[in-house]
């Protein structure tokens, strides 16, 4: 085992992916496995299945698998060698010289993203301070923002091509600054000339960059990086690093960075907004972590506020978060409430500070708010409004997994619209009854689909051949022996086969351990990853694999001599046609055996 694997392998060995998916998905124990919604694609029925014994995950509506190092991949756009640092560090499992063969430049040093961006942040931050960043300062101060320069790390990018020298000067890698969109291929600064906001992670590393125009231009206000394997807005909320070290366990969503910045000022230290988008699930699940003590979400009152809050409404329903919402009165922005801005006496900041506080304080529950603007848009003194209304609502309560939380929101449903309780209990049970029938179980033990044939259209029999092969040695690896020469038909179980020889061989005996170490082989390989699953899933209704595998190699061996007595017939007719008797005579030969082989009766 080379220095590499050995890393992977102690990582795997510390590293429990039931904590891991715990952290974004709330999990239910069903025995062995634990199951949930899918964090990977939309669903209303629980299809994620977590296998807390041999660690690994699949969900049974998008196919996705794999182990803890696939799983935290997908979920934060990582490349697995950030993964393995990750969970090094974390475990505390030392890396050293695990790299020196494998990826990155030929030998040398490991760039840190997180690093070569908070170099760039402290850089901006500096040229805030030169003669440069005059302009800046003073919106900071015309803002009344000025005291979150070294707590927020604001900065400012100067005009030119001032950074492309600071990266040549410093020898930072290039390409990093060009995902995180701060210069293009051909030199190009598209920042230039913005304050600039770094954004961080929930681990506190630098991993992006939005950045606001000082003077009134065609060019859009609000910049953010570009989606890239490390930056994703979708899963980060602005503040949440300040928040976190100021202990706030309580979080205000509000809708910029200056919002935030301000509020942080003002003592409001569990201010977050998102990066211009709407909550996402990522979004609800940061949210449940941190927000221990609740969520207040601050919308304008205009039309795209209410909106935003009926979004916001349905993503975080099915979470265990207490939700209240706040929509604004028209015109009114937080930071220019509760900034101390130039030209405003201390009494006047103090009176904006104590209204933003009352509007907290009188943040009303979600739901409440929810049906609030239900009402603006219909009147529920129509039938046919309740009834579409109520379709509605029994379509976000079919998203909420826990049974007490969507017992106890139908109930308050039900009031809202006027209908008893009983009759509206009743339609939501029937409609999950619906529901459960129309979507694939879910169970690990149901029987799993076969693998569509691959594109070079193999006979399906045989696709289903090679997998019920896999399964076999998968739940009795001991057989692996026995199969002697056996070639698989598909490419993926050869390669498959060829992982399980190599971990018998390094001592994964048992089925738990033979699993654990096929998925460790394929995080960046979700196909193999998806095939593992599914020979593993068929391994559960193996009730005798010693067996099964004697009966599946008598059928190969019959299936190929078929082929062969089908391929020397043709040739023995050719022979025939061309008058070579000694051919056809060795030809005859071989079909009789070719016959005999697959039990067949040779004719007369």
């Amino acid at each position: 085992m080379d220095r590499f694997e050995e890393a992977v392998m102690a990582v795997k060995e510390r590293a429990d992916l039931l904590r891991v998916v715990e952290e974004s998905v709330q999990l239910r124990s069903r025995g062995s496995y634990h199951v949930g919604l899918c964090p990977f694609h939309r669903e209303k029925t629980p299809s994620f299945t977590v296998r807390s014994d041999r660690q690994f995950f699949k969900c049974y509506g998008c196919g996705k698998a794999g182990d803890v190092f696939a799983f935290l991949m997908l979920r934060d756009g990582l490349t697995f060698r950030a993964v393995l640092e990750l969970l090094a560090e974390r475990h505390g499992v030392g890396l050293e010289g695990v790299f020196a063969r494998r990826g990155g430049s030929a030998g040398g040093p490991r760039q840190d993203v997180g690093a070569v961006l908070a170099r760039v942040r402290d850089w901006f931050a500096q040229m805030l301070q030169t003669a440069q960043g005059d302009a800046a300062r003073a919106y900071l101060a015309e803002r009344g923002l000025d005291g979150a320069t070294d707590s927020f790390g604001l900065g400012f990018h100067p005009e030119g091509r001032a950074l492309g020298a600071f990266v040549a000067r410093e020898k930072l890698p290039r390409e990093v600054l060009e995902q995180a969109g701060l210069l293009g291929a051909d030199g190009y600064e598209r920042f230039a000339g913005r304050l600039m906001f770094p954004i961080h992670d929930d681990r506190g590393r630098v991993v992006g960059f939005g950045g606001r125009v000082l003077v009134p231009t065609e060019r859009a206000k609000y910049l953010n990086s570009p989606e890239s394997p490390f930056f994703n807005k979708r899963r980060l909320l602005f503040g949440l690093r300040e928040s976190k070290r100021a202990g706030s366990r309580q979080l205000v969503v509000m809708e910029g960075y200056t919002d935030v910045i301000a509020a942080h000022l003002a003592g409001f230290t569990g201010a977050v907004a998102t990066l211009g988008t709407s909550l996402t699930p990522d979004h609800a699940h940061l949210l449940e972590r941190w927000a221990t003590e609740g969520v207040v979400l601050l919308f304008d009152g205009d039309r795209a506020g209410r909106e935003a809050a009926d979004r916001a409404f349905r993503e975080l329903v099915h979470t265990r978060l207490p939700v209240r919402i706040v929509l604004l009165p028209e015109g009114l922005d937080p930071a220019d409430l509760i900034a101390p801005r130039s030209g405003r006496s201390a009494e006047e900041t103090a009176a904006g500070r104590a209204r933003l506080q009352s509007l907290l304080d009188g943040a009303e529950d979600a739901l409440v708010v929810w049906f609030r603007l239900q009402r603006q848009r219909v009147d529920l003194t129509l039938d046919v409004h309740v009834q579409r209304l109520a379709q509605d609502c029994r379509t976000i309560l079919l998203a909420v997994a826990d049974p007490i939380r969507r017992d106890a929101l139908s109930r308050r449903m039900a009031q809202h619209l006027g209908i008893a309780e009983d009759v509206f209990l009743r339609s939501v049970s029937d409609a999950r009854a619906r529901q459960r029938s129309r979507a694939r179980d879910p169970e690990p033990d149901a029987a799993p689909t076969p693998a569509p044939p691959p594109e070079d259209a193999v006979d399906a029999r045989l696709v289903a051949a090679d997998l019920d092969l896999l399964a076999c040695l998968i739940a009795a690896p001991e057989l692996l022996g026995e199969i002697g020469g056996v070639e698989a038909t598909l490419p993926t179980v050869r390669e498959v086969l060829e992982w399980l020889k190599a971990g018998q061989a390094k001592g994964y005996g048992s089925r738990e351990k033979i699993v654990w170490y096929l998925f460790s082989r394929c995080p960046d390989r979700p196909e193999l990853a998806r095939l593992i699953a599914e020979c593993d899933a068929r391994a559960e209704h193996i009730k005798s694999p010693s067996d099964s595998l004697t009966l599946l190699l008598q059928s190969r061996s019959a299936h190929h001599s078929r082929n062969s007595a089908r391929q020397i017939r043709y040739l023995l007719q050719e022979a025939r046609d061309q008058g070579d008797q000694a051919r056809v005579e060795e030809l005859t030969r071989q079909y009789l055996q070719a016959l005999r082989n697959r039990g067949a009766e040779p004719p007369a």
